[in-house]
């Protein structure tokens, strides 16, 4: 009998011991689940760029509360970082067809890929016209619009000044007076000669050369925007690198906290002025802490005044909202080099455009439309 009781109370603690780990394995399980879906994902702003923002207002790292049918990717594209963030099902797909697409963009625009457009314009510079795609050609239908708006203060011909300087290059460098003074001679965005029934564009003389650096990203980020869309997705956050591009709203319903990046902050998280919000909107930053070197204590930024071929000095960075990030890409060049006095002035009749400018002494600026602080 006595045996029969000892082995009647192992079996019993046996059974006891199996209880108590089902339990503590539930009980893992729930917690390593609360973990994953009440955690954030940092997702660091890039220089220059926007950022997501907190309940509060505070500075925060575009991050987001994990959802189990929220995916965010980041790849390096159009010479800058880009992050998207999207929720839903099927949001990887989709994320990464929007990725596809913004690769597609940067193959037909940027002058540093030879099989381009925009390298292919270049090349025959003073030469016969190139067809080119209907993309590219509204691109550059677009950025005269934007020339003639600003008086030349935003110009797609400014490719001699950029390769003057270096920028682009490891040895971004002060160019010789007679160099620059002759790339400053070839910037005129009236000898682009666009022809739109053949879709085809000439540059007028030899050495003329097209950097859609100030554009070609801000369509690249409304064209991701769109394929997002059909596929479904209807809340997203695009950061291409100062492009900030929403779709609908977040995930709980609330508009996007875009915060604005202080050009003198210390840290890429402290920001300047009101906390943005934007539903299917863009939020673009043009400053001169976004590429930079340092030659002989003084400071070089890559955003040029086509006009004297130097760096702008009438700002520290300019921003705009607008309903489409490609508009507000070129204008936030514009208004930077403009500045605050004259930049605000260019928006006047663009419906839902406004700016908020910290003009040389750090002084905000603001066009009417854009948010009170």
């Amino acid at each position: 009998m006595k045996w029969e009781y000892g082995r009647r109370r192992r079996g019993r603690g046996r059974r006891l011991w199996a209880l108590l780990l089902v339990l503590l394995l539930g009980v893992i399980a729930v917690v390593g689940y609360l973990l994953v879906r009440f955690s954030v994902i940092p997702w660091p702003p890039k220089a220059g760029a926007p950022h997501a923002a907190n309940e509060s207002g505070k500075a925060a790292t575009a991050s987001a509360v994990v959802d189990p049918q929220e995916y965010v990717d980041s790849q390096f594209l159009m010479d800058t970082y880009v992050s998207i963030q999207a929720f839903g099902p099927g949001a990887k797909d989709a994320v990464s067809a929007a990725f596809d697409e913004m690769r597609r963009i940067e193959n037909l625009t940027s002058r540093f890929i030879p099989t381009s457009d925009v390298t292919r314009i270049n090349e025959a510079a003073g030469g016969d016209p190139v067809k080119v795609s209907d993309e590219t050609f509204t691109l550059l239908e677009k950025s005269r619009e934007c020339s003639e708006l600003s008086g030349g203060a935003f110009d797609v011909t400014i490719g001699p000044v950029v390769d003057a300087w270096g920028f682009g290059t490891e040895t971004p460098h002060v160019p010789d007076s007679n160099v620059l003074a002759k790339a400053v001679a070839l910037v005129d965005f009236r000898a682009m000669e666009l022809d739109p029934a053949s879709k085809t564009v000439r540059l007028a003389h030899p050495g003329m050369s097209i950097d859609l650096g100030g554009i070609a990203k801000g369509y690249a980020a409304d064209r991701a925007a769109a394929v997002l869309r059909e596929h479904g997705i209807k809340h997203a956050l695009i950061d291409a690198g100062g492009n900030i591009v929403a779709v609908g709203t977040r995930p709980d319903g609330k508009p996007w906290h875009i915060g604005i990046r202080d050009p003198r902050g210390s840290s890429p998280t402290d920001t300047v002025g009101p906390v943005v919000e934007i539903t299917d909107g863009a939020v673009v930053t043009s400053g001169d802490y976004e590429r930079f070197f340092i030659e002989n204590g003084h400071r070089y930024h890559h955003i040029f005044d086509p006009k004297t071929g130097m760096p702008a000095d009438r700002a520290e960075s300019a921003t705009i909202i607008a309903p489409t990030s490609v508009d507000a890409d070129m204008l936030s060049t514009a208004v930077f080099v403009l500045g605050p006095v004259e930049g605000p002035k260019i928006l006047e009749g663009l419906d839902g455009i406004s700016a908020m400018v910290v003009d040389a002494n750090g002084h905000l600026v603001f066009s009417p439309g854009f948010p009170s602080p």
